[in-house]
């Protein structure tokens, strides 16, 4: 199978918590907390019956690779701190680039 197959597949997929931990890269106990800290929303009542779609699939890579750039091992609410913040910056830049945009069009 091709990682456009794999990837594809994923998309179309709820994946279990083992299943999830597995192709993401991290530990059961660090999904468990980044979903007690609301930055993983699976369905599903219990940890038991937790599914996971391919947006939390993208997040928590993410995640990993934002834990390994840094090369520590980052307590997962300082990960998940990090990442908000990060989501924030990102947020900032697009209202930036559109009030830029808006400028210029008034400007025109």
């Amino acid at each position: 199978m091709t990682m456009t197959e794999q990837i594809t597949t994923l998309e179309a997929t709820w994946l279990s918590v083992s299943e999830f931990t597995q192709v993401a890269g991290l530990r059961q106990t660090d999904v468990v907390a980044l979903v007690e800290v609301g930055v993983l929303k699976p369905i599903g009542q219990t940890q038991s019956d937790w599914s996971f779609d391919s947006e939390a699939m993208t997040l928590a890579r993410r995640l990993r690779r934002i834990r390994e750039d840094l090369e520590l091992d980052l307590d997962v609410h300082a990960l998940a701190l990090g990442f908000r913040l990060l989501e924030r910056i990102s947020e900032l830049e697009s209202a930036l680039n559109r009030a830029q945009v808006i400028q210029l069009q008034v400007r025109g």
